[in-house]
């Protein structure tokens, strides 16, 4: 049924258990999962930026690879190696988290999204996860959304 299976990871509790959620599906479908984080962009000065693409040291994507970004990641793919998942590829993309997702969605051809109901926005986490109503309202596939 799903041959493509995207989980989107913001370091929360809902995100963990939408993992594992992720993980069990594909094992389940023997589907191809993707583990996606999103990035606020990287701010610089324009000054500091004028000199960095001086040196061309300004690459893309422009983010930096925090402590927590790779944190993210490891513990999601630690996950899904523990789970023996041989198809599994992670990804760390630079924007507005919703509108990041729903592209990556539609441009990597995914079946299903799986998100936590909450992630650990300022403002969104007082909400029912504005990322993942934005997600399920905007997306081209089935989206399941993690409590």
């Amino acid at each position: 049924m799903y041959k493509k299976i995207l989980v989107a990871l913001d370091g929360s509790s809902h995100s963990l258990k939408a993992t594992e959620a992720a993980i069990e599906l594909a094992k389940q479908f023997n589907a191809a999962l993707n583990l996606l984080t999103v990035t606020r962009p990287y701010k610089v000065s324009p000054k500091l930026r004028q000199y960095l693409e001086a040196e061309n040291l300004l690459g893309e994507p422009k983010y930096v690879m925090d402590d927590m970004t790779n944190a993210i990641i490891t513990e999601a793919k630690a996950l899904a190696e523990k789970a023996n998942l041989k198809k599994v590829k992670a990804e760390v993309r630079e924007g507005k988290p919703a509108r990041t997702i729903v592209d990556y969605v539609h441009n990597n051809g995914i079946d299903l999204v799986v998100l936590g109901s909450r992630g650990v926005g300022e403002v969104e986490s007082a909400l029912l996860g504005s990322v993942s109503q934005k997600v399920s309202l905007l997306s081209e596939c089935a989206v399941m959304i993690i409590r």
